[in-house]
């Protein structure tokens, strides 16, 4: 497994531990993934497609959209039925964001569902992140636990590991 605060070049795979709650099901999905962030790129954030209001295209329109393809492959070979990975933008040295969007769509960046054949050992899956700034982002950040916060369900009870949360993002730049 990747430790915790590992920085790895653009291209380069982590292999990271998953425990995800799959709510159809009322169970938990375990396994083992390995994520590849390749090179951030980056548009006009007025490419950025949705339902906006005027001061928020106003914003778009002086932003920069930034994007990553994700290649996440099914490790362990359990049959895993996924959200997107948690990921952040980062501007140089960890600094969040100065501008927070939520929804849009850029073409060339389709955020993909896992697939339906992602139950298997090498199975891939290929999506893209997003994110919009007024300042350049220069680092993608995973932060899905164990190396981030834990995202729970909210009928779900407490994880009895909660000291496994925080460890540290894995970091590409």
């Amino acid at each position: 497994m990747t430790r915790p605060g590992t920085r790895l070049r653009f291209g380069q795979k982590a292999i990271v531990p998953i425990r995800e709650y799959n709510p159809l099901h009322k169970t938990y999905d375990e396994g083992v993934l390995g994520i590849t962030v390749q090179r951030i790129r980056q548009t006009s954030g007025s490419k950025v497609a949705g339902n906006f209001d005027a001061d928020s295209r106003a914003i778009l329109k002086r932003s920069t959209a930034y994007y990553a393809e994700i290649v996440i492959t099914n490790e362990s070979g359990n049959p895993l039925s996924l959200s997107v990975p948690r990921m952040e933008f980062r501007r140089s040295g960890g600094d969040i964001t100065n501008v927070t969007m939520i929804g849009g769509s850029l073409p060339g960046c389709p955020e993909k569902p896992v697939p339906d054949s992602f139950d298997h050992k090498g199975a891939r899956w290929v999506t893209c992140e997003l994110s919009v700034a007024t300042t350049p982002l220069r680092e993608v950040h995973y932060i899905a636990p164990p190396y981030g916060k834990n995202a729970q369900h909210p009928d779900d009870r407490a994880p009895s590991f909660n000291e496994h949360y925080e460890r540290g993002a894995i970091i590409w730049r």
